[in-house]
């Protein structure tokens, strides 16, 4: 009966890989009863026919919906083998529980039907606590195979009671394991970004992307589950002992190492063929790549059920583990992604790149570069991603004695979700013999992708294998019962390097929220304007508005002086644009300063003295107007040409509408101590005077 239910099993499988790949809606998918034979629960591997099936369309709806965030996926799988491997161990000749110790179970109860029964049930109960919001669904997934959801027993001596008791056990003993899972997951490190999404203030760090999620709708990031550091791991072992070595390359000091991994990324970006872009989108998915390829196998070698989430289990081990020594290194270096340097080493220089979904490669302003694929939501070194695939790689092959994996995923034609319709020219398959293989073409992905630098996919390809070891050992002394008793599980203590290194450096600056503490001098400078500074020796006074020439619109204004090394944010209660009058030079210039809100004002960002003035929100694109809105001398005789690749902006260092080529001529009509008005196709707007010649009565 167990043969004849095989083509069933495998399609779903199909049916579950083809919605992950496509990237749409999932929905809990089950095999209907009328298909199954009178003994269901006796036929079926429940894991990957029935568990997973219906927990990989949740995490997709209410996790991840990209299916890239690991660290959430691997604790989520974690629990949930956990909780089943746990309530298999009765059923088993030496078992133990990791967190439960319930008596072994006599050789005549030791059958499919029990111990399916008991995982189901133990499954029921990780998943209640888990993901509340869905128990209809964690109710059908028992109340589908003729299982009561409503019977709570707690007797060990039946599965139900069993499987209950491994579930709540499971459950309970990673609850406060550092995740934060009380806390839904939220950082309670105190992490804070150097840069903020508007301003790269150190190209050594991790700078937050700005993210658009719809039409004039975007979000900043945030530095996923920084907690994960300080999360005990499954293996036994302390994180603190694995360390990796700096990225020296990503230290702007080392010049030409820096820009050297950077022109790395941007040649693969130019180059990227449709194999590299397949690979790199596959093992972004982390339930496809990580969670189906395990699948496919648990299939090939027709594991047992209590197998097939034992080695679930040692696989999901080894990955959660070797992120927490990978976060811990995160947090440690804090290092700029490859978006960050490419765009502080080139400015608006023309590169050689990929142009953007169906544009194929070209040149385009470096300002304007884009990963293949999104920057993940945290910083670059190292990789966490090759980290995941390397362990579980090594982790499966200590479970199954081989490395031999024979695993292929078909890409129709078009079917890519980054080029839809454009990629891969023609249909595709993506092979993986090994799990040598399929590590490798995992770490490199992260490059094709252009979200890693290739010396982050080397730090973990060389540490991250040893993880699977730990993994795999550990599992060894519970399937013969020699692992000792395991109290609940506890959030390590900070990482002592990291604070020791956070207690040497100046105060990070953040934007938002406001930084701390405010120079007294700067804290009531009216009831509308609020000031937050790092440095000291700051003033504020009212602004004097003679001969600023910038009445026009004007609403309110602060003038700040003295050490704004570390920065100064500025924010006003009403609403409106920013303009900064630059007095740190010897020629003052004006700009459009960028704004973010912050506490329902309207805020910006200043590491210079000057003055910053609200001015009325119909100056926010200020290309059209008139020269006195930003104190410049109109010119009637005056040319400029670039000098190089030109950014053409709608306001003195506001934002860039168009590039102008190299040694184009332009009428110059007004120009400020730091920018020409001209006129190029028929619009007017702004470039640097640094960046042209001038000729004629310029001023």
């Amino acid at each position: 009966m167990h043969k004849l239910l095989k083509p069933l099993q495998r399609g779903l499988i199909v049916l579950l890989m083809m919605a992950l790949l496509s990237g749409g809606s999932l929905q809990a998918q089950n095999l209907s009863n009328a298909e199954l034979p009178a003994d269901q629960l006796a036929q079926v591997n429940p894991l990957i026919d029935i568990v997973l099936p219906k927990l990989y369309p949740i995490i997709a709806m209410d996790v991840s919906p990209s299916l890239g965030d690991a660290t959430l996926i691997n604790r989520l799988n974690l629990v949930v083998a956990l909780a089943m491997m746990d309530a298999a161990a009765p059923y088993h000749e030496s078992a133990i529980g990791m967190y439960t110790r319930i008596p072994r179970r006599s050789p005549s109860e030791i059958n499919d039907h029990n111990i399916n029964t008991a995982m189901l049930h133990a499954a029921y109960q990780a998943l209640l606590g888990l993901l509340p919001q869905r128990a209809p669904v964690w109710r059908d997934m028992l109340s589908d195979y003729g299982l009561n959801p409503a019977d709570e027993s707690s007797d060990q001596a039946t599965p139900v009671g069993i499987g209950n008791l491994a579930g709540i056990g499971a459950l309970e003993g990673r609850l406060r394991d550092g995740m934060n899972q009380l806390g839904n997951y939220q950082d309670n490190t105190g992490y804070m970004p150097v840069n903020s999404a508007y301003v790269l203030r150190d190209p050594s760090r991790w700078q937050p992307g700005l993210r658009l999620q719809g039409t004039g709708v975007y979000t900043v990031q945030q530095f996923v589950t920084p907690q994960l550091a300080n999360t005990e791991p499954v293996g036994a072992f302390d994180p603190r002992q694995f360390r990796v070595a700096p990225p020296v390359a990503s230290n702007p000091e080392n010049w030409h190492a820096y820009k050297e991994q950077a022109d790395a990324v941007l040649a693969v970006s130019a180059n990227l063929n449709d194999e590299q872009k397949l690979k790199a989108e596959f093992f972004d998915n982390k339930i496809l790549s990580l969670g189906l390829s395990y699948v496919h196998l648990a299939r090939e070698r027709d594991w047992s059920p209590a197998d097939t989430v034992r080695g679930y289990f040692v696989k999901t081990a080894a990955a959660l583990d070797g992120s927490i020594v990978t976060w811990q290194e995160k947090a440690r270096y804090d290092a700029v992604r490859p978006f960050s340097a490419i765009r502080h080493i080139y400015g608006d220089e023309l590169v050689a790149a990929w142009a953007g979904p169906g544009a194929g490669a070209g040149e385009i302003p470096a300002s304007q570069w884009l990963s293949y694929l999104p920057e993940a939501d945290h910083p670059e070194y190292p990789s966490g991603s090759t980290c995941g695939c390397y362990a579980q790689a090594q982790a499966v092959r200590r479970f199954s004695g081989t490395d031999d994996l024979n695993w292929s995923v078909a890409y129709p034609a078009g079917s890519s979700r980054v080029e839809p319709g454009f990629t891969p020219a023609e249909d595709l398959t993506l092979s993986f013999p090994t799990w040598t293989d399929f590590a490798r073409d995992c770490g490199q992905s992260r490059v094709w992708a252009g979200v890693h630098f290739p010396a982050a996919v080397e730090a973990s390809a060389d540490l991250c294998g040893g993880f699977g070891d730990l993994a795999y050992e550990y599992y060894e002394t519970l399937l013969d019962g020699t692992a000792p008793a395991r109290p609940a599980a506890q959030a390590l203590a900070a990482d002592p390097w990291l604070m020791a290194m956070r207690a040497s450096e100046a105060d990070p600056i953040v934007v938002p929220p406001s930084t701390t503490p405010t120079p007294e001098t700067c804290q009531a400078v009216s009831d509308s304007i609020y000031i937050t500074a790092v440095n000291s020796g700051i003033e504020c006074q009212p602004l004097d508005t003679s001969g600023l020439g910038l009445l026009t619109g004007y609403l309110d204004a602060v003038r700040l002086t003295g050490e704004l090394t570390l920065g100064a944010q500025i924010c006003f209660r009403d609403g409106g644009s920013l303009i900064f009058f630059d007095e740190s030079s010897a020629a003052p210039t004006i700009s459009q300063l960028p704004t973010y809100s912050a506490s329902d004002m309207v805020c910006g960002w200043i590491n210079r003295a000057g003055t910053v003035m609200l001015m009325a929100s119909d100056l926010d694109k200020a290309a059209d107007a008139p020269p006195s809105a930003y104190g410049a001398a109109p010119l009637e005789a005056c040319q400029v040409t670039a000098l190089e690749n030109l950014s053409f902006r709608d306001a003195p260092g506001g934002q860039r509408v168009n590039v102008i080529p190299a040694g184009d001529r332009l009428k110059a009509i007004a120009r400020t101590a730091g920018s020409f008005k001209v006129e190029y196709r028929g619009n007017t707007g702004w470039v640097s005077a640094d960046f042209v010649r001038a000729e004629g009565a310029c001023g």
